[in-house]
This record gives C-alpha cells, sequence and structure tokens, in this order.
C-alpha cells in the first residue's frame, strides 16, 4: 500500500475523529443509567438496551458452513469443479510462485468463480448479503487450502529453501522486527507519548487483551479471520481510548497505544501477516474500517522497524541506556534457556509453520474437509439411506464441534472481561457479553461505559 494511500486512509476513516452524534450520545447515557438499577432489571431489558446502544453495529451476515452446504447441492457441482481445477493447478504446476504471481492467480480465479455465482443455483437465487457471503466462503476455501503455499513461513517451512525476493523479504522484515520487538521491549508508556494521565493498570489490562486478540492472528489462514483478529484489537485500543477522552487526537492516540501493544505482545510473523492480508483479501472486503486499521498497524510496524532511542521522548539518557542493555542480557539468557529447552522437548503435533494446531482453525479443516469429499471420487451406495445417514451423521458431528469451540471462545472471553473489570457484577458482564454475541470489541465499549 503506497504511503501517500496510508496517510489518506488515516485521514479519511479515521473512528476517532468521527462526530458523534446526539442520539448515539442519549443511547450511551441510557445504558449507563441502568447501572444503578442492574440487579432489578431482567436480563431481557438489560439486553434490549444494550443492543440499542449498539446501533450500526452489526456485521454483515457470514456463516461460512452455510457456504459449504450451498457448494454441496447438486446444481453447484460445476462450481466445485473450477475449484478443484483452479487449486490442482496451483499445486501441480509449480512448487513455488512469486507473490506476484500468486496474487494475480488467486484473484483472477476469484473474479472468474464470482461471475460464475450468477449462472448455477443456488447461489444466482441468493440476496446481496448472502452473495456477499459466498464470496467470502470461496477466498476463506481457497486461502485454507493454499495457505501454506502463500504464507510465507509456512512456505519457506514446507519447501526449506531460498524463496523469491517477496517472500524472502517478508522472513527478512519479520526478523528484523522481532529483535526490534525484543530490544525495546522495556519501555514505558510516556516514552511513546502515551498520557500519564491514563490509569497505569487500567492501560495495563487493556495492552494486554489487545495484545493477545492481535497475537491470535497466527491461529487462522484465510486473510479475513487474520482481519478480525486485527480489528478486535484495534477495537479494544479504541475504546480505551474514547473512554480516558483521548480520541479527540485520532490516530496520534491510537497509533503509539497500538505500538505498545505490539511491543508488549511480541506476535511472531506479523509483517508476514499484514502482507498476507493485503495481497489476498479482496478489495471489495478490505475498504472502510478494514483498510483504515490495516494502514494504522502497517504504521505502527513501520515505527518499530525503524525505532530507535532518537524516536523516544527519554528524559533520562544514561538511566535509559542502563536500561537498554539489561534488557539485552536478559533477551540473549532467554535464548540461551530456549535453545536449551527446545533440545529436551519431545517434538509435538506441530502444524509445518511451526505452531501448534488451535481450535478454531481445527473446526475449518473439519468443515474444508467436507468441501474435499467433493473432489474425490465416491463409490455408488447400495443403500440411499445408508449414505444419506452417513451425510447426516458427519453434519452433525461438524455442527457439534463448531458448537463446542464457541462456547469454550464464549467461556473465555467472559473470563477475560471478569478480569478487565473485577468491580462490575459478573451477570451484568455476561448480559452484555450475550448482547455483543461474544465480540471482545463491542464488549469492552459497552462495559467501559457501564463504569463510567
Amino acid at each position: 500500500m503506497a504511503e501517500d494511500r496510508k496517510s489518506e486512509i488515516l485521514k479519511e476513516f479515521d473512528p476517532l475523529n468521527q462526530f458523534v452524534s446526539s442520539e448515539n450520545d442519549d443511547t450511551v447515557e441510557d445504558v449507563m443509567s441502568k447501572k444503578d438499577d442492574a440487579n432489578t432489571q431482567t436480563v431481557e431489558e438489560t439486553n434490549m438496551n444494550i443492543s440499542a446502544q449498539d446501533m450500526g453495529d452489526e456485521e454483515p451476515f457470514y456463516d461460512f458452513q452455510l457456504f459449504i452446504k450451498q457448494l454441496q447441492t447438486p446444481e453447484a457441482s460445476p462450481l466445485v469443479k473450477y475449484t478443484k481445477s483452479f487449486l490442482r493447478n496451483f499445486l501441480a504446476q509449480r512448487l513455488l510462485w512469486t507473490v506476484t504471481e500468486e496474487i494475480k492467480l488467486i484473484n483472477d480465479f476469484k473474479m472468474f468463480i464470482y461471475d460464475k455465482f450468477a449462472l448455477y443455483e443456488p447461489f444466482k437465487s441468493l440476496d446481496s448479503s448472502k452473495i456477499r457471503n459466498a464470496r467470502e466462503g470461496i477466498e476463506k476455501l481457497i486461502m485454507g487450502k493454499l495457505y501454506f503455499r502463500c504464507f510465507s513461513p509456512s512456505l519457506y517451512d514446507t519447501l526449506q529453501k531460498p524463496l523469491d525476493d517477496q517472500h524472502m523479504r517478508d522472513l527478512n522484515d519479520d526478523n528484523t522486527l522481532q529483535e526490534k520487538i525484543e530490544h525495546y521491549r522495556f519501555i514505558s508508556p510516556v516514552m511513546l507519548d502515551i498520557p500519564d494521565t491514563m490509569p497505569t493498570a487500567k492501560l495495563n489490562r487493556f495492552v494486554h487483551l489487545a495484545s493477545t486478540e492481535l497475537g491470535k492472528i497466527n491461529r487462522f489462514k484465510s486473510p479475513r479471520d487474520k482481519m478480525v483478529c486485527v480489528l478486535n484489537a484495534s477495537k479494544v485500543i479504541f475504546g480505551l481510548l474514547k473512554h480516558t477522552k483521548l480520541e479527540q487526537n485520532g490516530a496520534d492516540s491510537f497509533i503509539p497505544v497500538l505500538i505498545y501493544c505490539i511491543l508488549k505482545g511480541q506476535i511472531q510473523y506479523l509483517i508476514s501477516n499484514v502482507n498476507y492480508i493485503e495481497r489476498f483479501r479482496s478489495t471489495e472486503f478490505l475498504r472502510g474500517e478494514e483498510e483504515y486499521y490495516l494502514s494504522s498497524l502497517q504504521a505502527a510496524v513501520n515505527f518499530i522497524m525503524n525505532l530507535s532511542e532518537s524516536s523516544l521522548t527519554i528524559e533520562n539518557h544514561k538511566g535509559f541506556e542502563e536500561e537498554y542493555q539489561e534488557n539485552l542480557k536478559q533477551v540473549a539468557k532467554e535464548k540461551d534457556e530456549h535453545h536449551k529447552q527446545r533440545k529436551l522437548d519431545v517434538p509435538n503435533e506441530l502444524q509445518s509453520n511451526g505452531t501448534l494446531l488451535k481450535p478454531l482453525d481445527e473446526v475449518t479443516n473439519i468443515v474444508i474437509s467436507k468441501f474435499t469429499e467433493l473432489f474425490s471420487p465416491v463409490e455408488e451406495p447400495t443403500q440411499e439411506e445408508t449414505l444419506n445417514s452417513e451425510r447426516s451423521s458427519k453434519e452433525e458431528d461438524v455442527s457439534l464441534l463448531i458448537k463446542k469451540i464457541e462456547e469454550n471462545e464464549r467461556k473465555e472471553t467472559l473470563k477475560t472481561l471478569q478480569n478487565m473489570f473485577p468491580d462490575m457484577e459478573p451477570s451484568l458482564i455476561e448480559d452484555v457479553c450475550f448482547a455483543k454475541k461474544s465480540r471482545i470489541g463491542p464488549c469492552v465499549d459497552a462495559l467501559l461505559s457501564l463504569s463510567e
């Protein structure tokens, strides 16, 4: 993304500078006024008021499992054949495509298959929101299959040989960023011009949550899912700034806190992830809010890549140098201990990029595996009832697993929010979590309003 384009986006779509209507202000006050009477309200009333606060916060319809079911219908079989042919050719014709070639091949196929949606049922009869879901679905599907050939760290682990210039640049930049993070992880908020009026305990809690959300980016394979991690982290920061009265400074407040989160989070492969999103997220989806927050993340990463003592606001340079040298010693010690531990560890079942298979990725793999079955020849069943029974059983198994994972995620989100707001009634936090569908950004924003 060109620098002038980034600057334009940061100016034009800065949620911290957007006008807040009196209607929204009234809604927040309505929600806040319920705090004193929270114990006397029903769950339905609480949810209704919280939902009222969330006007305009609804996300576009998205259901990947529904898309897979639609793709499994007999009428959609030509789309399956097109997709099968594309994936087979991409994987078989070459072991290594350049980044430029990958982008062109994948974008051309997406445009091709988008046009085909208009020709085949059930897609040609869908409304605009379901068509959008289908476009999201095909992107997630093909990138799930091509992830280890397009995501630079995984590609290198797979081939174990030098890659093209752009992929190698991703890896080198990842290493440079990681080194910078290790060297400057000790800095304090004031060195980044984060106002010291912000309560330290609250800042640390929110930084930890935002860093955790951003760190989830390595759990996922699709550009959309990775982008959701960026959005969640950004919305946590945005909520903190809005409720500490720093939103009037716009990106001047947002980006320093984001930089601080990255330094404290020490997230692996961050540049490769950002580049992967920018390369393979369809431009029709990478707009507005997504584009703003991705540009902000790129700006924060670029700052850290060029970080030096002169980049910071430092009053005591001698004290800073002592802390810097002490931190370098600690980093060296940790690396030495990590190296020794790796020799002792028994190898686990790892993904090819060296990270443990995470639960949500497991769900995606299982759902995609159902689609993979469409690619394989299936023997004619002796009894149609048996085939239908087996298919139904598989669908039920996947649905149950997804529900189980979603419930675990909901419990994890609820526990995180309760730790962040220890003085708030657990039942009220649970009501907010339910009303906001466990979306971390809106949950934090609502709870901050209620806690004031």
